[in-house]
């Protein structure tokens, strides 16, 4: 399952609980500065999981990942507050 399918179908299981954002490959580009801080220089994008305070607490850089991994990383946020 593609990383943005994934995230739409847990938007729509999770909506309620969870924000979702994807933001797109054009606007990627003009954050160079947060690709940095996130630690996604080699990758250039990723996904980053925040907490209730706006605190980054999962980095998965790239694409190669899923939805297992985009759940787990929710529910770990989710867990923590």
């Amino acid at each position: 399952m593609k990383v943005v399918a994934a995230v739409r179908e847990l938007q729509q299981e999770h909506g309620d609980r969870v924000d979702f954002v994807i933001v797109p490959a054009g606007e990627t580009a003009r954050r160079q500065d947060e690709i940095e801080a996130y630690g996604f220089t080699d990758l250039k994008h990723g996904l980053v999981a925040f907490d209730r305070e706006g605190r980054a607490r999962v980095k998965l850089p790239g694409h190669q990942f899923g939805k297992p991994e985009i759940e787990a990383a929710m529910w770990k946020v989710l867990s923590e507050g």
